[in-house]
């Protein structure tokens, strides 16, 4: 079973390399097809091809951060830690926010309230076991985006390095009473801190985007790889089970609901379009301060069909989706597809969703007199 298994993941990987060999010679790997760098490209495309084209259509800063950034973050969280100065954190990781984001990922954040337990706050508990603890500090999210800050403290005698490069194998993860249709995941691990308070201790962001409603899902860790400036490739940890990996992982689970009250149902059902040879009818569309979730049913020929998402502002500027667009699905019963923001966005000042050519108005939900 195990040879299969190992069969299969080769014949996966060649066949991503094979789609993506023009597009990996195309980037600026500081050196040939065998220097490290060029191999550190080669293995993130291979293992998550999605998610490596998505670092590579985002901007920089909030993929990458540089060694004195991540220094400084490092100490923010020494500090929030301390003074309860968490909105700093989200600052630095999205690479600036005014005051009205600030305010924004404030509201929606879980684990930053100093007044409150952990408990009250619905931050889900450490999770511990093979000499291994994952400990989520900060959670933001909402109906298909997740950011979530992980402390990762490894075994005695692992040192941690800002010098090396680490890849979190783990996800959200669709329970199976839900698994209803396709769905997939797309997601990054951005490192904030490697061995700067112990040297056995790593703090990240772990981003994801899903086609499905993340709430009461769970975000599974597998297992940690390291990648060392010489391209030498070590696994830190992993689980138990490292076949199937059912077993032996670190399970974080996310709140049902969450930020729910922030989230724009649209009533789009019938609005259609067409593009080319193929047309697109809606069936329901979400919008959160993160991102845009919707499904709908198409006829023509695009098997994965990608359409350019924005929201018009009351100011008549336009907040374009990030590049990145997650499709899942069957023509049959619908296809799912979700974009996300650079940075949180403030609804209360948008008038409408430009989905393609189509223009959705936003409905606000009614405030309640003071």
């Amino acid at each position: 079973m195990r040879r299969f298994d190992d069969l299969l993941r080769q014949g996966l990987m060649d066949a991503n390399l094979a789609q993506y060999q023009r597009v990996l010679q195309g980037v600026d790997a500081s050196g040939p097809d065998f220097s490290p760098g060029y191999l550190r490209e080669r293995m993130g495309l291979l293992t998550d091809p999605q998610g490596w084209e998505r670092r590579k259509t985002r901007p920089a800063p909030r993929r990458r951060l540089p060694r004195g950034m991540a220094a400084a973050i490092a100490v923010l969280l020494l500090v929030t830690a301390a003074a309860a100065v968490t909105v700093s954190l989200w600052v630095s990781y999205f690479g600036g926010l005014d005051r009205r984001q600030q305010e924004i990922v404030g509201g929606m954040e879980v684990g930053g309230e100093a007044e409150k337990t952990a408990a009250e706050s619905l931050l889900p508990p450490p999770v511990e076991h093979d000499g291994v603890t994952v400990t989520p500090l900060r959670l933001l999210g909402a109906k298909n985006k997740l950011y979530l800050v992980l402390e990762i403290r490894a075994p005695e005698g692992t040192v941690f390095s800002t010098e090396d490069d680490y890849f979190l194998f783990g996800g959200l993860s669709l329970p199976a009473e839900r698994r209803t249709e396709m769905a997939a995941v797309t997601g990054s691990f951005t490192v904030l801190e490697a061995g700067t308070r112990d040297p056995n201790v790593l703090v990240g962001v772990a981003e994801e985007t899903a086609s499905f409603d993340i709430g009461g899902c769970p975000f599974i860790v597998r297992a940690l790889y390291r990648s060392t400036p010489d391209g030498e490739r070590e696994t830190v940890f992993e689980a138990s089970d490292n076949v199937t990996w059912k077993t032996g992982t670190w399970d974080i689970p996310i709140p049902e609901g969450l930020n729910g009250d922030q989230v724009l149902e649209l009533p789009v059902d019938g609005v259609s379009m067409t593009d080319g040879r193929k047309t697109m009818t809606l069936l329901s569309m979400s919008v959160s301060p993160l991102g845009i979730w919707w499904k709908y049913r198409q006829e023509g020929v695009d098997p994965w069909p990608r359409v350019r998402i924005a929201l018009r502002m009351k100011d008549s500027s336009e907040i374009t989706a990030a590049p990145g667009q997650l499709t899942m699905g069957d023509m049959g019963s619908g296809c799912t597809a979700a974009v996300d923001f650079e940075k949180p966005v403030d609804l209360t000042q948008a008038e409408a969703v430009l989905w393609g050519d189509v223009e959705i108005p936003l409905e606000q939900p009614e405030q309640s007199p003071e």
